[in-house]
């Protein structure tokens, strides 16, 4: 394997230009909320900016997971939102009976599966969008004829825990920004500094290659689609906890929220190259992007247009820097 992590054909982008698609991410955020500020002054309260990064956690954990999905050369997971309503009505119906370790235990087994069985197909040579697209139809038909299209309540016996977990705020911080912050301290050690982090990014970068120096590239893909599962579900866990309730419609626009996070923070959409730093910018930015268009009252169509907009020139940007490197 020390042959795979060195092979002169699998070489990872310059430092220099890592940090340069960093600096990119975040001069776009300082542009954003310079020119938010100055045309809506509440845009650039502390206030305001506290309530960015809340509703940033959920869309930053799920995109944390498809970073690993995305580096990998497996363009995204459409199915992520979907399997964050899973996971919600899944918690939700066991937890409500069972408590709270077993209601997370049985959540976080059936979404790795969930994961397990996507990567594995994909792994075969099943096309990346077409499986995860069609998985995501398949596992919100299941919920809607388990739940009857209703909402699930959290309900007794779940314990102290699972209340102190959803709904208490640490220093004034909900638990699932804690969460947030957390899991992107994991998921960097997992990409920077161990096998299976090493060995996506090899992937990503050739799979042909990885394959001739003895890379199990169909375990790295399985693993890579059963971490967006595991953060997906995650998400949904966290979701069901503070409100209590399980819901179909819970998760509008976090497959494309998450995806364009991903991409905005310079993860290269052909795999081999980003970081979870990366990610961690591109979550804030595309959050504060939609925080903006809200205060200005534009509808929820407006602002996708403006997100796929984001998508558009974060990637044609980096395309270029890329072919400057050269």
């Amino acid at each position: 394997m020390l042959v795979a992590e060195t092979s002169p054909s699998l070489k990872q982008p310059s430092r220099r230009h890592r940090w340069l698609v960093l600096g990119v991410s975040v001069a776009a955020i300082l542009v954003l909320f310079v020119l938010g500020g100055i045309a809506q002054p509440e845009f650039a309260t502390v206030y305001n900016l506290l309530t960015v990064v809340r509703a940033a956690s959920v869309t930053g954990i799920v995109a944390l997971g498809l970073t690993f999905v995305t580096i990998s050369g497996n363009y995204f997971s459409l199915s992520v939102a979907q399997t964050a309503v899973l996971s919600s009505v899944v918690y939700a119906m066991v937890a409500s009976t069972t408590g709270f370790f077993v209601g997370f235990l049985v959540t976080m087994a059936v979404c790795f599966m969930v994961g397990a069985i996507q990567g594995a197909i994909i792994g075969f040579g099943g096309n990346p969008v077409v499986v995860t697209l069609a998985a995501g139809a398949a596992i919100l038909g299941v919920v809607l004829v388990i739940t009857n299209s209703a909402r699930v309540r959290l309900a007794a016996p779940v314990d102290s825990l699972a209340v102190l977990i959803g709904r208490s705020a640490p220093l004034g911080v909900p638990m699932a920004t804690w969460a947030f912050v957390v899991l992107s301290v994991v998921c960097y050690l997992v990409l920077q500094r161990t096998t299976l982090g090493r060995r996506t990014m090899l992937v990503g970068a050739n799979k042909r290659t990885a394959v001739a120096v003895g890379i199990n590239v169909r375990g790295v893909i399985i693993a890579a689609f059963c971490i967006s599962a595991v953060m997906a579900a995650l998400a949904g866990v966290l979701t069901t906890a503070e409100f209590g309730v399980a819901d179909t419609a819970q998760f509008p626009d976090l497959d494309i929220n998450a995806v364009a996070a991903v991409l905005v923070g310079g993860t290269a959409i052909k795999g081999g190259q980003g970081s979870i730093v990366q990610t961690c910018v591109g979550v804030l930015f595309i959050s504060l992007l939609r925080n903006f268009l809200q205060i200005l009252g534009l509808s929820t169509g407006v602002q996708l247009l403006f997100v796929g907009a984001a998508v558009v020139l974060a990637v044609s940007a980096y395309a270029i820097l890329k072919g400057a490197r050269r």
